[in-house]
């Protein structure tokens, strides 16, 4: 397997994973306490989703299908 596929299949399945726990841990019910809590989980899981569907389109172009408004102009592809 050639290096970009592993990092970015690992990348992936990172930051998947860290949308889906932030996404657990931001729907739980917030403990009554004074201590401030110092990770905002639902901008977490934003940033993370968005990662990993950047990374997905990665993928997309590593498997050859051309993603971009190259494919919906008439210009030829390099």
């Amino acid at each position: 397997m050639d290096m970009d596929w592993i990092l970015t299949v690992c990348g992936f399945v990172g930051f998947a994973g860290l949308a889906a726990f932030a996404g657990w841990k931001s729907g739980r019910p917030r403990k009554d306490s004074l201590n401030a809590q110092w990770i905002s989980w639902p901008l977490v899981t934003v940033f993370a989703a968005t990662a990993a569907i950047f990374l997905l389109i990665h993928i997309l172009g590593l498997m050859g299908i051309h993603t971009g408004q190259r494919t919906l102009s008439g210009y030829p592809a390099p």
